[in-house]
């Protein structure tokens, strides 16, 4: 199995290529520090599995597998992330990536979660899966169906609430009224499941957005 390492720090990449190397059936071919250098890399490497991070400078990990799922046919993504966050794991899986575990994950976990997704399969670890279930029960008690990414404009919003911009001074940025960024912050509030605005900014913090 050839592999492609794409995080943003390179003591991560450092530590992994060294826990890799130690199974014989993991070949890494290459590696990259950005959402974008990971797409590059791997029209050029063609790996069997990228092992992707979420939170990366110039593209972020989501878009990153979307590119690279879209140019390499062969290729399958398996996300390493710090965060279990449902919106995360509902959006990459949405993006085409066939498995998402967690930074903390062991190695014997780790090798198993790449072969599995190699041979074609998803592979989701067990806090990751606890918390998409948990996710997906709440909406089917509250009556929703499906899942409901931002939107383009929501996405501005938070970044622009990261910027701890008021709400007068986004609706002038975006030239709209307070009272549809009033709606929309609710909207975003709600799709992320979140309680108020330190739990949006933590949440962009974890997607590289602030």
């Amino acid at each position: 199995m050839t592999l492609l390492l794409a995080d943003d720090q390179s003591i991560i990449l450092d530590g992994l290529e060294a826990l890799l190397e130690q199974d014989e059936e993991v070949q890494v071919v290459g590696r990259a520090s950005n959402g974008r250098e990971a797409v590059e890399r791997s029209k050029k490497l063609k790996p069997d599995v990228v092992l992707m991070d979420i939170s990366m400078p110039e593209m972020d990990g989501i878009e990153a597998t979307k590119a690279v799922l879209a140019c390499c046919t062969g290729t399958r993504v398996l996300v390493l992330s710090m965060y279990d966050h449902h919106d995360l794991v509902h959006e990459i899986m949405e993006a085409g990536a066939s498995g998402y575990v967690l930074k903390n994950v062991g190695k014997e976990e780790l090798c198993r979660a790449l072969r599995i997704v190699a041979a074609g399969q998803q592979y989701l670890t067990q806090e990751v899966r606890s918390a998409f279930d948990n996710d997906m029960r709440a909406k089917e008690i509250m009556g929703e169906t499906g899942y409901h990414a931002l939107t383009k404009r929501e996405k501005e919003v938070v970044k622009l609430i990261c910027r701890e911009c008021t709400t007068q001074e986004i609706a002038a940025s975006l030239f709209l009224s307070p009272q549809t960024i009033d709606t929309h912050r609710k909207n975003i509030l709600h799709k992320l499941g979140v309680r108020n605005t330190a739990g949006l900014v933590k949440y962009a913090k974890e997607r590289g957005w602030c």
